[in-house]
């Protein structure tokens, strides 16, 4: 509940505002197949053996652009992504894949929002992401096993500027896929994963600094908020997070601190969403009626 009050208010407070904000706003998705046909069931497929080799790629995303990006095999082996903005305009990955035969599927994505911090003194920002998946893994000690699935997630907080020069979806992701601190760029950063055990699970993390004070924002300072997901899956295996990687304003902060975020953080609105999206968009500003007509409601 609490979050969709922050959502609400930063969006009717984001109405009567629009900074120059840097078109910085988009995505990079990258969908794999790879055989595992010169393995046996006792021997790892991750790509480090003879023969592993990708077979079959699809890109997705670039700068200004989300939705979903759909890599399908003949065989039905699928590696998908879907892109989208949620609470507080924060970036959300739903992400999903499947292995049939000897194959290892795996889909790496990752999004991003340019915000403005338009506070009058400096502010913490922290952002926290959850991931929700369920995952038929029989390998819970190691996923490049058959039927064995991986998760990583990835949050972080990047100066604008790490995306110059940087204008597909190829360019984003051989540069910036899970950069790390030491990145020129990286201010913040989560990093987690391993093998999934079979079932469904939540996994959370929060965004630590990668130097001092480098989460502490400045009066006019433009940051991105990104989230990031890898799904590898492994001969038979699958692994669904259509409920979705959503990331949202950092447990370690107070309530008080999050309040300042969500009164002087304004997103950028450069994003162009593939058709995937129409949906969701207009449900959201289904969402956003609503709450100005109860506001409406209430002050008659």
């Amino acid at each position: 509940m609490k979050q969709h009050l922050f959502a609400a208010a930063l969006l009717l407070s984001a109405a009567g505002a629009a900074p120059a904000l840097a078109a910085t706003t988009g995505s990079a998705v990258f969908g794999t197949a790879r055989s595992c046909a010169g393995v046996t069931a006792a021997d790892l497929c991750n790509g480090g053996g003879p023969g592993q080799n990708i077979f079959a790629s699809l890109y997705g995303g670039g700068i200004g652009v989300g939705g979903l990006t759909d890599f399908n095999l003949r065989d039905g082996s699928f590696a998908r992504a879907d892109i989208a903005f949620g609470a507080l305009d924060l970036p959300e990955i739903r992400a999903e894949t499947l292995a049939v035969g000897n194959v290892r599927t795996n889909i790496n994505a990752f999004g991003f929002k340019a915000f403005e911090y338009t506070g009058a003194a400096p502010a913490l920002f922290t952002l926290t992401g959850a991931l929700h998946i369920v995952d038929s893994s029989t390998n819970a000690t190691d996923g490049a096993l058959p039927g064995g699935a991986i998760y990583s997630s990835y949050v972080a907080i990047w100066d604008p500027t790490i995306l110059t020069g940087l204008l597909t979806p190829q360019d984003l992701f051989s540069a910036l896929f899970y950069a790390p601190c030491g990145t020129a760029g990286v201010l913040g950063v989560f990093n987690g994963g391993g093998a999934l055990p079979g079932g469904e699970a939540t996994f959370t993390g929060t965004t630590t600094e990668c130097s001092p004070g480098s989460l502490l924002l400045a009066p006019g300072q433009q940051v991105l908020a990104v989230a990031g997901v890898q799904l590898p899956v492994n001969r038979g295996g699958f692994a669904d997070s259509t409920a979705t990687f959503v990331t949202r304003l950092g447990d370690d902060l107070s309530v008080e601190q999050q309040l300042v975020l969500v009164n002087a953080l304004v997103s950028g609105n450069s994003l162009v969403p593939e058709p995937a999206s129409w949906a969701m968009l207009i449900a959201g500003f289904g969402l956003v009626g609503a709450v100005m007509r109860r506001r409406v409601a209430l002050a008659a």
